[in-house]
């Protein structure tokens, strides 16, 4: 599997994109499968070119995702030639992939039936007849569990936000679609309506999709799809954020009595409530490489937070959402915070990252937070329309394209929000209605002013 991602994408920069949506995560996708194709499609003219070199009369060829076996030979039993000839050009399917480690079975495959064609002693077995592919696709669905990490590698390359896909996707398959029954459209469409609940449901389908992607399984699901129902939440206001903290410090002191060694987690989620609470982060993207040298640094004049660009939509430098938050919670001065944060989002491999984001949402139930991380984020997003923040501009912030901050965030754009948002408006338009009030009678004042003084003028001259 290395040799694979050193060959084939060793040179491939994984586009960033500032939607997470599936529009933006199809794009990256679209553009991987860009250069896969490319790099497959050069390594099998090289081959092509190797098997001609050493007059093996045999090419490769794909077809409908596998690579197939092209050379002149005798007629199959039962076959005819329409001139009468004992020989004819014949594709051999023996189930190989197309994918790097398909190529490389395929020509050695080659370099056998080239052999049997010099040697004329090719004949027909079971094997170039298609008896013995047919057979191998005979595939149960734990078969196919165990090959699932390196087929979806093989054809993308391993970074944090593939990897954290392909945990997703087996967690669908665990999920749905283990046993050693056979993978074939019946079995398929019996596990996806074994799953009632919406979301299980459509995740399942995207890992069948997977399945007979990789099969050549002519099969979609798309009609079985559920619609799912858009998440009940209660966006804290700023003031039940800003009295909430203080839960932290009361479970602290808890645990202390105890000794518990759990004081630096509970210590780092705080030190990320403010982080979310601020900035309106991805609580992942606080775990995930945090730059905490440069987050507190004197020369960090703008107080912006630097998200890492291994994340979910690259790099980006997010300015604080709630500027006046960061000296309300003493933000730069909690240096035991932050170094708990330091040791809490150290990390070896993909696994471990989820676990770590996990923890936070366990610690803020633990603590009795009446709210879920990511509802910190929602309210940032809420505060910036109602400050007025350019749309653009908010959505940069967060991280997301302006359709998607528009879709998403206006979902809970709460009757209170409207109801602040409204009184807002009216007082604004009420204030600048008094201020033109203000203005004509200043005007008025201003003019009376002015006669009197060239009244004052003319009585001095007249003197």
């Amino acid at each position: 599997m290395k040799d694979i991602q050193d060959k084939v994408f060793s040179d491939f920069e994984v586009p960033s994109t500032s939607d997470g949506t599936y529009r933006g995560m199809k794009n990256i996708s679209d553009e991987t499968k860009k250069h896969f194709d490319m790099k497959f499609e050069e390594e099998l003219l090289k081959i092509n070119q190797r098997l001609k070199a050493s007059k093996t009369k045999v090419t490769l060829k794909v077809t409908g995702g596998s690579i197939q076996l092209v050379a002149t030979l005798p007629l199959k039993p039962g076959d005819t030639h329409k001139q009468g000839k004992f020989k004819k050009q014949y594709k051999i399917s023996l189930g190989i992939p197309a994918s790097f480690d398909g190529l490389k079975t395929a020509e050695e495959e080659a370099y056998e039936l080239g052999k049997l064609i010099a040697r004329q002693i090719f004949e027909w077995t079971d094997k170039y007849l298609g008896k013995q592919a047919l057979k191998n696709k005979n595939i149960t669905y734990d078969e196919f569990y165990s090959q699932l990490e390196d087929k979806y590698f093989s054809r993308r390359k391993k970074t944090l936000k593939s990897e954290h896909t392909f945990h997703s996707l087996r967690y669908s398959f665990h999920k749905a679609l283990m046993g050693d029954e056979v993978i074939n459209i019946d079995t398929l469409k019996k596990r996806i309506l074994s799953t009632q609940e919406a979301y299980t449901r459509n995740k399942t389908i995207r890992a069948v999709d997977f399945i007979c992607k990789e099969l050549q399984i002519e099969a979609n699901f798309n009609d079985l799809k559920l619609k799912q129902k858009p998440k009940q939440r209660d966006i804290p206001s700023d003031k039940i954020i800003v009295e909430s903290i203080s839960l932290f410090d009361k479970r602290i002191n808890e645990i202390s009595r105890y000794g518990s060694n759990t004081i630096p987690k509970n210590r780092a989620v705080k030190f990320i409530y403010k982080l979310l609470a601020i900035y309106g982060l991805r609580p992942r993207e606080i775990v995930n490489h945090p730059d905490l040298d440069w987050l507190m640094s004197s020369e960090n004049k703008y107080n912006t937070f630097k998200v890492h660009e291994s994340n979910k939509t690259g790099y980006r430098e997010v300015f604080p959402f709630v500027p006046e938050w960061i000296e309300l919670f003493d933000f730069k001065n909690d240096c035991e915070g932050c170094e708990a944060l330091k040791s809490f989002s150290i990390w070896k491999d993909e696994r471990q990252l989820t676990d770590k984001v996990s923890v936070i949402s366990k610690y803020f139930s633990r603590t009795k937070i009446p709210f879920v991380p990511y509802d910190l984020r929602h309210a940032c997003a809420i505060r910036a329309h109602l400050q007025g923040v350019p749309i653009k501009a908010a959505a940069d912030n967060l991280g997301h394209t302006v359709e998607e901050h528009t879709k998403t965030y206006q979902r809970w754009f709460s009757l209170e929000n409207r109801r602040t948002a409204f009184t807002q408006t009216f007082a604004e338009i009420n204030e600048i209605e008094e201020l033109k009030d203000e203005i004509a009678v200043l005007r008025q004042t201003n003019a009376r002013l002015e006669v009197e003084l060239t009244r004052l003028r003319l009585s001095l001259n007249m003197k």
